[in-house]
């Protein structure tokens, strides 16, 4: 149980002594003054969660917690109330019961109320909480230095998922995403494909880094490390280390994916076949399945100093096939079924992947071209990535209390607050009903007994 169950739990342990007692009163008709401060207790708190719900950056966190504190508004009142009808030595227990059952009631309202004032700052830049972002997510331009690599890299992107911007104390994994080439490092497929799978998958998305393999618009170099640029070492250590320093990513390798479509396809399953310690996943979508593999003699010689063996020592296929994955490797392979050039490439790096010992999925997009297996690539990763690590807990469960995922924030909290306002109305006059009930039974029954009295 955690502390605001622990709290809730006492709150109600500690109205158990005022109940008794107010029971005790009805019992001799002397409760009035406590059943005035329960009432006036009860609306106070029902107004106080309705005020917050309006005014609240994001009053759906609140959840089960508002039952919390529509039970401190209950067990509060009550305890005032045995002391303003105590004398003599129960009313010094009363107060102090009384003090005791306000300061767990602050504590269960400060619990409950925190999260929904938390701000959301991530890569050292405070992520305005509007209806848009905690809807959709927010989206962010950062800057990676290049500190190890030295590689002239443009800016990266990045997209904040809305569920944890709903709950900014927690970690989620991570993916390093590369476009093609010509291209730039964009989110737009990413957003795409993620709002194509619905609300529910949006709000549980990982961090997506979208960062730049290329430098410039008009290059092509490969993702190792050569006069080109050292790429490897800027995607491999730059990047990740800049993901650690920024962003509250989950430290499990099998949460953290290096994905990539086209150029970056490549890049991704080169990365991921020679660094399974980084990355536990691979996301290749139409990847060629070598460095420049349309211009091979030419990126032999300029990158690679005419070695054939240093230019096929990068080739993910030779990578896999020379090296032992003793940790768990997924890899998630795509590619247009219309698309005659990339998808065998796809093919053979997919089944390099398998004979290695990874968990590979191989997709061919019915009558996509290269281009249009893009956005359902990334959708079907997504789709496959996200329910495993909701099962893991690495993505924390965003259960929203009683609200759709459609809802808005605001919505929401208002949805919970009339909840808790309708649980409290039916057992203040459902408690107010037995009670006159039971005054009226016995105000007649003694009416009886004085009436038989008088006629004897």
């Amino acid at each position: 149980m955690g502390t605001l169950a622990w709290l809730t739990l006492a709150l109600g342990l500690l109205a158990a002594y005022p109940a008794w007692r107010f029971g005790v009163r009805a019992w001799r008709f002397r409760a009035g003054l406590t059943v005035k401060a329960v009432l006036i207790g009860q609306v106070a708190g029902l107004v106080f969660v309705l005020l917050w719900c309006l005014l609240a950056p994001r009053p759906d966190l609140g959840g089960v917690g508002w039952f919390a504190i529509a039970l401190a508004s209950l067990a509060l009142p009550l305890a005032l109330g045995d002391v303003l009808q105590s004398r003599g030595g129960s009313r010094n227990i009363a107060l102090a019961l009384t003090v005791v059952t306000g300061l767990a009631g602050v504590a269960a309202t400060g619990l409950t109320l925190r999260p929904t004032l938390a701000t959301a700052t991530i890569a050292g830049k405070a992520v305005p909480l509007t209806p848009d972002n905690l809807a959709n997510g927010a989206q962010l331009t950062v800057h990676i230095p290049p500190t190890a690599s030295g590689f002239s890299a443009r800016d990266a992107h990045l997209f904040v998922p809305s569920g944890w911007l709903r709950d900014p104390a927690t970690t989620r994994p991570v993916v390093e995403m590369m476009m093609g080439q010509p291209g730039r490092p964009t989110l737009g497929a990413t957003l795409d494909a993620l709002h194509s799978l619905g609300a529910e998958r949006l709000d549980d998305a990982p961090f997506i880094l979208v960062v730049d393999q290329i430098g410039a618009i008009d290059k092509n170099p490969p993702c190792s490390d050569t006069v080109g640029g050292k790429l490897d070492t800027y995607l491999s250590k730059d990047v990740p280390d800049w993901i650690h320093a920024n962003l509250p990513a989950s430290g499990d390798r099998e949460d953290w994916v290096i994905a990539g479509y086209s150029h970056g396809g490549e890049c991704a399953a080169y990365l991921g076949a020679k660094h399974p310690g980084t990355w536990g996943n691979v996301v290749d979508i139409s990847g060629p399945d070598k460095p420049g593999e349309h211009r091979p003699t030419f990126t032999q010689n300029t990158y690679y100093g005419g070695s054939a063996a240093a230019y096929q020592a990068t080739w993910p296929e030779n990578i896999l096939a020379s090296s032992t994955y003793p940790e768990p490797m997924t890899g998630i392979f795509v590619a247009g079924a219309l698309d005659p050039h990339f998808r065998p490439q796809v093919e053979a790096t997919a089944t390099a992947a398998e004979k290695a010992g990874w968990k590979v999925t191989y997709w061919a997009v019915p009558d996509a071209t290269h281009t249009q297996a893009l956005e359902p690539g990334l959708a079907t990763a997504y789709n496959q990535l996200i329910p495993r690590w909701l099962a893991s807990g690495a993505i924390p469960s965003n259960d929203r209390f009683l609200c759709t995922p459609d809802q808005t924030a605001r919505a929401c909290g208002l949805t919970q607050a009339a909840a808790v306002a309708g649980t409290v109305t039916i057992v203040d006059l459902s408690a107010l009903a037995a009670f006159l009930g039971v005054q009226l039974l016995l105000f007649f029954t003694r009416r009886r007994a004085v009436a038989a009295v008088d006629a004897e």
